[in-house]
């Protein structure tokens, strides 16, 4: 086997380390999918409403990612979460090898390669079992048949239209496929070397946009991505830009971030003042997703896995124009010492931070320890009243306790009017008088919450909750505490489960 191959076959396997990552239910979606799949399925129905929700059940919300949920629940019941995180981890890797296949093709073996391991840290940014996992696939997909259609192959282009139906039903960046087509197609309208391919791509574009309206709720489908945002008021960290994160929260990934955006999108500018005309859209895509992901840092992953193809061209032009003078340093005693002692800093710093070495304790395909102890608890309990539960762990309740009990809030801040977050789940957290009026409202019973919430208004409030009297913990583990009111109904709970004080310390 050539040891190009072998190399590459080396990146992808050490890849896997990252995307084999155990689910953490409390926090991930995953759990509300599978829900959504088996709900769907019974019913023969994909609902419009806030299925889960006893604060807001009759709210409209697009369920723009409903055939992920079947895919989800139809791999559960086949095998479990094992089933679904080898699956995960099989899509980005074939995606990774899509591109880093373009990149070879454009540049050469090698310089796909150094490319691919420069983004990696962004690469596995999105490593769970999430529904961007297909956008990531399809990503990749439709960039290989792009970029090697021929004149003999155009048939090729319609499987684009076929995917695009699956992607607007299963995810909200379906609208990269139109987008990914049009780039192609702005190049065979300026550029006159591949005026041929205007035809098929501008029959392409059409047949991806209108596929794009083969979704349940038809336009409100097509123009969620653009709307989605209209009455969101919650800060959901990874709609967050990488600026936000460089001032708030200045993680050396967020740092990293930083300059691989720059640094690509001056290779981009480098590679368009080198007039290789052919290479357009790869500089459009590069250029788009580099101001997407500097904007949204959910995004770095596609930035990532686009820019492997232009990243590679760069590091090719440069290698080329710069051949002499890199083997006259190569041939100099001390240019080698210095490149050996950067390249072994860069080393230590990369290991230190964990920007390209995988957390092997989260390695593995069963779900997190534990993750279901703290349903499973409170499934016997069955206490009087609804919940209220944060954020982050709505999915992980409604993957356990739907139907019996629903959520107050779950991680889809769509599906919650804004007047609801800000003045009611926001504000009962910050202001008692605002909790009493909440707690009544929706007779609140029992508190189930993801006790590590990094937002500034929950600690406080938990800690008020755990002082009150008229509240007890009954159980704790490391990711959530469960408190029952202290009300008749509950008494002989409360009798029972009831925590010693010393438990918690703050």
């Amino acid at each position: 086997m050539p040891t190009q191959k072998l190399l590459v076959i080396l990146f992808l396997s050490y890849c896997s380390l990252f995307f084999l990552a155990r689910p953490h239910l409390p926090t991930l979606d995953l759990g509300r999918h599978i829900t959504n799949g088996r709900e769907i399925i019974a019913n023969r129905a994909v609902f419009e409403d806030n299925h889960y929700s006893h604060t807001s059940p009759d709210f409209p919300a697009v369920n723009h990612h409903w055939l992920f949920g079947v895919f989800a629940f139809l791999g559960y019941e086949l095998g479990g979460f094992p089933l679904l995180v080898v699956s995960n981890t099989l899509l980005n890797l074939l995606a990774i090898a899509g591109v880093l296949l373009v990149a070879s093709k454009i540049s050469s073996p090698k310089s796909a390669l150094v490319a691919g391991v420069v983004l990696l840290p962004l690469l596995i940014d999105r490593n769970q079992v999430r529904p961007e996992t297909i956008s990531f696939f399809f990503s990749s997909i439709f960039l290989v048949v792009l970029w090697f259609q021929t004149r003999n192959q155009r048939l090729w282009l319609m499987v684009l239209v076929a995917l695009q139906v699956i992607w607007v039903n299963s995810h909200l960046f379906f609208i990269f496929g139109p987008g990914l087509v049009g780039a192609y197609f702005l190049r065979s309208v300026f550029v006159q070397k591949f005026r041929w391919q205007l035809k098929s791509l501008g029959i392409t574009l059409l047949g991806v946009s209108l596929a794009s309206f083969l979704n349940p709720v038809t336009w409100r489908g097509v123009v969620q991505p653009f709307t989605i945002f209209s009455d969101y008021a919650y800060p959901v960290a990874e709609n967050q830009s990488v600026w936000f994160f460089l001032k708030f929260h200045p993680a050396s990934s967020y740092w990293y971030s930083a300059l691989v955006l720059i640094i690509t999108l001056g290779m981009a500018v480098y590679v368009w003042r080198q007039k290789k005309t052919e290479f357009l859209p790869l500089i459009l895509i590069t250029a788009v997703f580099a101001i997407a992901g500097e904007m949204v840092t959910r995004v770095l992953s596609f930035f990532a896995l686009l820019s492997i193809p232009l990243l590679a061209i760069s590091f090719d032009l440069i290698w080329k124009r710069y051949s002499k003078t890199i083997h006259r340093l190569q041939s100099n005693y001390l240019a080698v010492m210095a490149i050996s002692t950067v390249s072994f800093v860069g080393l230590l710093i990369s290991i230190r931070t964990n920007l390209f070495v995988p957390n092997l304790y989260s390695v593995g395909v069963h779900e997190t320890p534990n993750a279901n102890a703290s349903a499973e608890f409170f499934k016997t309990l069955h206490p009087s009243g609804n919940i209220f539960n944060n954020y982050d762990i709505g999915g992980y309740l409604i993957f356990h306790l739907y139907p019996d009990y629903k959520v107050f809030i779950d991680n889809r801040p769509e599906a919650y009017p804004s007047s609801f977050i800000e003045n009611e789940y926001i504000a009962a957290q910050k202001d008692e008088a605002v909790w009493e009026d909440v707690a009544k409202k929706y007779d609140i019973g029992s508190i189930f919450v993801y006790y590590r919430d990094r937002t500034d208004w929950f600690e406080p409030f938990i800690i008020r909750r755990l002082d009150d009297p008229r509240w007890v913990a009954v159980y704790a583990d490391q990711d959530a505490i469960i408190l029952l009111e202290d009300r008749p109904e509950n008494a002989d709970l409360i009798a029972k489960y009831q925590l010693p004080d010393e438990v918690f310390s703050y």
